[in-house]
């Protein structure tokens, strides 16, 4: 998840024919279509290739174990191809239908894969957020393996996250942790925003924020760069409840302090 600079952006760098148990695959495709429209054929697709993968799951892989992650691993890099994206922060690949399409993902995209699955295979996962970045924890026995999208699925310690992707001062209980699925919703909803407002889509790029906000409201980098979007639009009072938002999660932002001043300037010239 990569972060991305922008004027006054003071953010830093997460249905047709579902099965009811599959909240999160559901929402994930919710969130596609609120991006761009999905057609009826891709969403069959949709479903269809999240089955097939499951049902290859379950034919290769014990629910439950040490060698989980490794199996996961083996059938997704190995055996189907996924591979990452470092370079193209184009939507494509993190919203889970295109990636499923293109076999190829950022950190969110194939993030977003390996919970699906998960959900499916009745494994307990979560999505992990550091800062500019975004992670699987699978869960069992006690005991969490956090698997590395970026690098084939590897398995990684903890303490190799805290080093290479640190929390800002006086903010690391904001990170490292389980997400809820709201919450992981909340990351892909980021990306979204990131993207419009790439494309200079001001008020699209606001609305993805506000639903990264409303299911995130944790997220700090979610709520600056929502108060960023409204500065943008001119709703200057609404901006500044999203930067104060912000600054109580997270005063340590880059480019926080710069924007809340700059509102505060043209607030008095108007």
């Amino acid at each position: 998840m990569k972060r991305r600079a922008f004027l006054l952006a003071a953010g830093a760098s997460a249905c047709g024919g579902a099965a009811p148990d599959r909240p999160f695959s559901a929402s994930a495709l919710a969130v596609a279509r609120f991006a761009a429209p999905v057609e009826a054929a891709a969403e069959r697709f949709y479903w269809r290739e999240l089955e097939y993968l499951t049902a290859l799951a379950r034919e290769s892989i014990a629910p439950k174990g040490p060698t989980l992650a490794p199996s996961l691993r083996a059938l997704l890099f190995d055996s189907r191809g996924f591979v990452r994206e470092v370079s193209d922060a184009d939507l494509r690949f993190s919203l889970l239908p295109s990636v499923l399409r293109d076999r190829r993902g950022s950190c969110v995209g194939l993030g977003s894969l390996y919970l699906a699955l998960a959900e499916a295979l009745g494994i307990a996962a979560h999505g992990v957020l550091r800062p500019g970045h975004f992670y699987v924890r699978l869960e069992g026995g006690g005991a969490h393996t956090n698997v590395e999208l970026l690098r084939r699925g590897e398995v990684m310690p903890d303490d190799w996250y805290r080093v290479r992707f640190p929390a800002p001062r006086g903010t690391e209980h904001q990170y490292g942790r389980p997400l809820t699925l709201n919450e992981t919703l909340g990351v892909i909803e980021y990306n979204v925003g990131n993207q419009r407002r790439g494309e200079r889509r001001i008020e699209a790029a606001r609305s993805a924020y506000a639903r990264a906000v409303l299911h995130f409201p944790e997220f700090s980098e979610a709520h600056a760069s929502l108060g960023a979007t409204l500065h943008l639009l001119g709703r200057s009072a609404e901006a500044r409840l999203s930067y104060q938002s912000a600054q109580r999660l997270n005063p340590h932002l880059p480019n926080l302090a710069r924007n809340m001043s700059l509102l505060e300037t043209e607030r008095v010239s108007e």
